[in-house]
């Protein structure tokens, strides 16, 4: 906190002030408790850009979840009522623990029941990671099952009714993010394809490519 008053807090005063009774965020962003996993620096963004929620696995009970939890639809019914937010993104990344934990059965942590509940919310993601092909590459089995999830609580935000039929009318983004902890690159989702790919304008190193808009 005293490196915050000493050096950042004269730098950001003003947005702040300008933001002390009304915040005008335009993107909600939903993703994992993980400490590596930074939302304000992976989209360059600062305060009062992004309205996020974070929670264990970044995942999003489904409409009529058989395990009631409405955390995450009060903040989705939050951003796109109240703040009148347009686009949602979930950004997963490699090496999460709650996908580990789902590929692992949940024996490690059983005794930790808020968890464990939690939890039953991927079993959707696991499922589909069963049904689905090996994908080319060498991606681990963990790789894809965290990619996969991302793909699956995208479903699951279409899965409430009035949230699809503002999607279906334009009115409504939905953006997926994958965040490869050992190279910090970030992967967005091709939704026709199935596949992240590349930032639009990044060279495949990370390096913005030259001659385009960023």
């Amino acid at each position: 906190m005293r490196e915050y008053q000493g050096r950042t807090a004269r730098l950001v005063r003003p947005i702040l002030a300008e933001l002390a009774f009304e915040q005008k965020p335009e993107h909600l962003f939903i993703t994992c408790v993980d400490s590596r996993v930074v939302p304000n620096i992976i989209t360059a963004s600062g305060p009062g850009d992004l309205f996020i929620n974070r929670n264990v696995g970044n995942l999003v009970p489904g409409f009529g979840s058989r395990t009631p939890d409405d955390s995450v639809a009060a903040t989705v019914e939050y951003a796109i009522e109240v703040l009148g937010i347009r686009t949602i993104t979930v950004c997963g990344h490699s090496n999460c623990g709650a996908m580990a934990a789902l590929l692992a059965g949940g024996a490690e942590v059983a005794h930790l029941r808020g968890l464990t509940r939690w939890l039953r919310h991927g079993t959707q993601s696991l499922a589909r990671f069963l049904a689905s092909e090996p994908g080319e590459g060498d991606e681990s089995p963990l790789a894809r099952l965290c990619q996969i999830n991302v793909m699956q609580q995208l479903d699951n935000l279409r899965s409430y009714p009035w949230l699809r039929a503002r999607v279906e009318a334009g009115e409504l983004e939905l953006v997926g993010l994958y965040l490869d902890l050992e190279t910090a690159n970030v992967r967005v989702l091709d939704p026709a394809a199935g596949v992240f790919v590349p930032v639009p304008g990044e060279a495949p190193g990370g390096a913005r490519t030259t001659g385009r808009p960023g």
